[in-house]
């Protein structure tokens, strides 16, 4: 269910975000290397209910405070595809990922020896919801494996399946040593797109079963087995094509990647037709609540209407770090300062919408499902505010 509005707040300035200086530990000898231990690929299936946070125990917006909250098990940030969050805890002797619902629910968890943090959500050519996991070859000259599981039930759909490199994303490009990048089919994790067929091209970017590739001064989108082109768009001049890259996780809502060079404004790009919607952007974020996208370039804040309207236009005294949007609000961060700028993304108005009346460190939104449940952080540890109502809300003290 989509929260309902409770109080946007007033007018304010950026909130302090707490956090902690500590010293330097004196260097010491480095211990010797701890042995790898052994670990069982296979996912575990769960499907129970996540362990639920204490209401009232975290800082939340208080949209989010009227809805359960649950521990997640992350320490970095999750990947989002159909209301289905990916995780991992990367402080343990291994990597554990955790497979949450936006519910709720805790799907399924799965281990990996460290070294193989990266992973990837996407579609196969059916339009299943998937996640690709690495591990390392049984022969250690060889590169790591990948094997692709069932985002909802984590049913195996293909692998293990040797990569030509450790995979490098976004999605499925791999990091091929002494030669160009690959990109994984979705279906079956061949080799999709190799030297052979890249023709002078260059890929930027697999995205639910599309692989985005730059061919001299053209954005090219293809897709399938057969690597049909789904369209073709010029590069907008002042953009240097050698240095293109995509500047930020593609997002599963709508499609929008931003790309730039690393020295001129960037471009937001519709994934699904390639409409070039803006030309002067460094991140972006989508509100499902009011259907607005919001888009950051040093210190100006825009919001644009699904036409491509400029609805609103906020300067800011400081460059800005764009965090996510959703539920009509859209969070940002002074680096400098260390401080989160709120704004309505109605209006573009400077808000306060965290409790005036609790203290401690703010839950900040980094990502949003369409159906609003987020991921919050608290410095590193990850939590979920779900879709799920609590019904005991109005009985707290």
């Amino acid at each position: 269910m989509r929260r309902r509005t409770l109080l946007l707040g007033l007018p304010a300035s950026a909130l302090t975000l707490a956090a902690c200086e500590t010293s330097a530990p004196e260097p010491t000898s480095a211990p010797p290397p701890a042995p790898v231990p052994e670990v069982d690929p296979a996912p575990v299936l769960e499907n129970v209910p996540a362990e639920q946070v204490e209401p009232g125990s975290l800082r939340l917006t208080l949209e989010m405070d009227v809805m359960i909250v649950v521990e997640t098990g992350w320490n970095t940030a999750p990947q989002q595809l159909d209301g289905m969050f990916l995780g991992l805890d990367d402080s343990g002797e291994t990597l554990r990922f955790t497979a949450l619902d936006q519910d709720g629910t805790l799907r399924w968890t799965a281990q990996r020896p460290h070294g193989q943090q990266r992973f990837a959500l996407t579609r196969t050519e059916t339009g299943r919801a998937v996640a690709v996991l690495t591990e390392p070859a049984p022969n250690s000259a060889s590169g790591p494996s990948a094997s692709c599981y069932d985002l909802r039930t984590a049913g195996l759909v293909w692998g293990p399946h040797e990569m030509p490199g450790p995979l490098a994303g976004p999605g499925l490009l791999v990091e091929v040593p002494g030669g160009p990048q690959a990109v994984l089919a979705t279906e079956s994790g061949a080799v999709l797109l190799g030297e052979a067929e890249l023709g002078g091209g260059r890929p930027l970017a697999e995205h639910l079963g599309t692989v985005l590739l730059c061919e001299e001064r053209e954005l090219v989108a293809r897709r399938g087995a057969g690597f049909a082109e789904l369209w073709r768009t010029p590069l907008p001049e002042g953009l240097d094509a050698s240095a293109l890259q995509v500047l930020a996780p593609i997002d599963t809502t709508t499609g929008h990647a931003v790309l730039g060079d690393g020295t001129n404004p960037g471009i937001l790009l519709h994934l699904e037709d390639g409409r070039i919607l803006d030309e002067q952007v460094s991140a972006a974020a989508h509100d499902h609540g009011l259907d607005v996208t919001v888009l950051v370039h040093g210190d100006t804040v825009r919001g644009l209407d699904p036409d491509g309207t400029e609805r609103w236009r906020h300067r800011d005294p400081e460059q800005l770090v764009l965090l996510s949007a959703g539920e009509r609000l859209a969070y940002a961060q002074r680096p400098k300062e260390g401080t989160l700028v709120v704004l309505d993304t109605s209006q573009g108005l400077l808000v306060n919408p965290f409790d005036a009346d609790r203290s401690g460190p703010l839950a900040v939104p980094e990502l949003f499902s369409a159906d609003a449940a987020t991921s919050v952080r608290i410095e590193q540890t990850r939590y979920l505010v779900t879709t799920t109502l609590d019904e005991a809300y109005g009985l707290r003290d």
